[in-house]
């Protein structure tokens, strides 16, 4: 840090208050981007303001241009102005450009600014473990339904960013905090930090955020592996990789086992259609539609008239409304009553008890499972959207199946433009066109971009873009690995394997989440490299 007060012109500030607004502006980002965009922006306009106010251009252009990383930092932003010169709408150009900033901004300031402490890197990390403990404190009151906000999908209760995103940074923290809880030499200092990682785990499962689950699981197996293969001997190696092996294998069969729980049982007496009600009212069946709750067709011995008659007696929510998670009441009722054996008319609907009947209100399909009992619920949810999909149906609102349906149409842009991709504003209007092209099934408010962000560059730039993206995103971790610090690597991986169900790089947060951590190793390990010979900037 810079300890002297150099002398200054009129209207510049003293070096070591530049010093002093810089890691404010830093540490500021840290906590700030995870709660929203006033937080995660008032922080890089002190940044740049500062860098700006500092003056000493010809010194920082001097170290910028001849710094390879920097300028491959700078290259995706520098991809999407290239992109603006062949695009149709400028003016979602101009705003995509707007979003990307960061990619640009941080980068420029970091890099031609004096590197921090080992201590005052530590210090933003523990900043950022911090805001990610208050995040998910704020957010798991949401969703325990101790604000007014009302949660009717439970994405809801990430009120700061996006689900995935957050998940995302939570499973980082997680390894943050295990690495320095490794590196903590006071119990009481590990202890705080694991309470605080269970309790992250903890949140993630409740929230069902599986995305960042499997981020977790799949680094944390992968930077396991290479660290018993480079630090133990052969025998506790073959026994990781048996140990890792067998865990797989259990995975792999109980999600292959669980994909038959929509499945119907053939033996089920249940199962067979049946004439009339006890009150002589006629049933009306669909036997083309297979999908079961608990080995129960769905779709058979169905009674509307006494349906509508008997549930409204019981709940304040019309049977022909929606319930509390916004589906129409009647098909969760009808998974309801399968689910138990029950027949969907008057006698089923006086079988169920009070609790019953709440749960159906809420959005509970199966009385075995709870619409907040985590993954399973989550899973679940994945399993039948996918069921309904494979049968024809509308997938708007199923994450899984719009998700292909995104990508399918993303595939068929890019066939037309494969090369140079449709520029940098006209994204949205390829897929609108495509959409229509194809006669997607999803409703309009859901015919959303990519949610994959290889997919998102290669429509916007081509198989070019592609390859610079992919240069950039490799060449800096590749180039500085010997200097690198170790939490580059799963922060770095997860970023990775969630650009394959998201476009983290397609809004402010996921940007500002990225390119934060991105530069700011990137940057420490370039400083580190200079003084240890390991690379050279000119």
């Amino acid at each position: 840090m810079v300890n002297d007060v150099i002398a200054q012109t009129p209207f510049m500030l003293p070096s070591v208050w530049h010093r002093y607004l810089f890691l404010f502006g830093l540490i500021s980002l840290a906590g700030g981007m995870l709660f929203g965009a006033v937080p995660t922006s008032v922080p890089q306009f002190i940044l740049l303001g500062n860098w700006l106010l500092e003056k000493n251009y010809h010194q920082k252009w001097q170290q910028l241009k001849s710094n390879h990383i920097f300028w491959i930092l700078a290259s995706l932003f520098i991809l999407h102005i290239f992109g603006m010169t062949y695009t149709q709408n400028m003016q979602k150009g101009l705003d995509e450009l707007r979003i990307k900033l960061p990619l640009l901004i941080l980068p420029l300031v970091l890099f031609s600014s004096p590197t921090i402490t080992d201590k005052e890197f530590k210090f933003t990390l523990r900043v950022f473990f911090f805001g990610v403990l208050l995040s998910s404190i704020y957010c798991y009151l949401v969703y325990a339904g101790f604000t007014k906000k009302t949660i009717i999908d439970i994405r809801q209760a990430s009120v700061f960013m996006s689900h995935i995103r957050y998940s995302i940074c939570i499973a980082f923290a997680i390894m943050g905090l295990l690495y320095f809880t490794i590196k903590a030499s006071k119990p009481i200092i590990k202890l705080i930090k694991l309470v605080v990682v269970a309790w992250l785990l903890y949140f993630m499962i409740q929230l069902q955020m599986a995305t960042g689950l499997i981020c977790l699981a799949l680094v944390g197996c992968l930077l396991s592996i290479v660290y018993v293969m480079k630090h133990c001997s052969r025998t506790i190696l073959f026994t990781f990789f048996i140990c890792i092996a067998l865990c797989v294998f259990v995975i792999v069969k109980k999600s292959m086992t669980s994909l038959a729980v929509f499945e119907s049982n053939p033996n089920s007496s249940k199962n067979l259609p049946l004439k009339t009600t006890r009150n002589g009212r006629y049933y009306k069946h669909d036997t083309s539609f297979e999908i079961a709750e608990n080995g129960n067709l769905i779709l058979i011995n169905i009674c509307d008239e006494e349906l509508n008659n008997e549930w409204n007696k019981r709940s304040t929510i019309d049977y022909n409304g929606a319930d509390k998670k916004g589906n129409a009441l009647r098909y969760t009722l009808w998974r309801y009553l399968a689910s138990k054996g029950y027949l969907k008319d008057s006698v089923g609907v006086n079988l169920l008890t009070n609790e019953d009947i709440i749960k159906i209100e809420k959005g509970q399909t199966n009385y075995q499972f709870d619409i907040n009992s985590g993954l399973v619920s989550k899973w679940r949810e994945l399993i039948w959207g996918y069921k309904l999909y494979k049968s024809g149906a509308n997938p708007s609102g199923q994450s899984l199946n719009m998700r292909l349906e995104f990508w399918k149409t993303g595939w068929n842009i890019v066939k037309l433009h494969p090369w140079f991709g449709v520029g940098t504003g006209d994204i949205q209007d390829s897929y609108n066109q495509m959409y229509t092209l194809l006669n997607s099934n999803l409703d309009v408010v859901w015919r959303l971009r990519s949610h994959n962000q290889y997919l998102a560059i290669t429509v916007a730039f081509g198989v070019f873009g592609l390859v610079i993206f992919l240069v950039y995103l490799l060449y800096p971790a590749f180039t500085l690995k010997n200097d690198i610090h170790e939490l580059y690597w799963p922060f770095f991986l997860m970023f990775l394997l969630s650009f394959l169900t998201e476009d983290t790089l397609e809004t402010q947060a996921g940007v500002t989440s990225f390119i934060f951590f991105q530069t700011l190793f990137l940057w420490m390990a370039n400083h580190r490299a200079k003084i240890s010979g390991h690379y050279k900037t000119t």
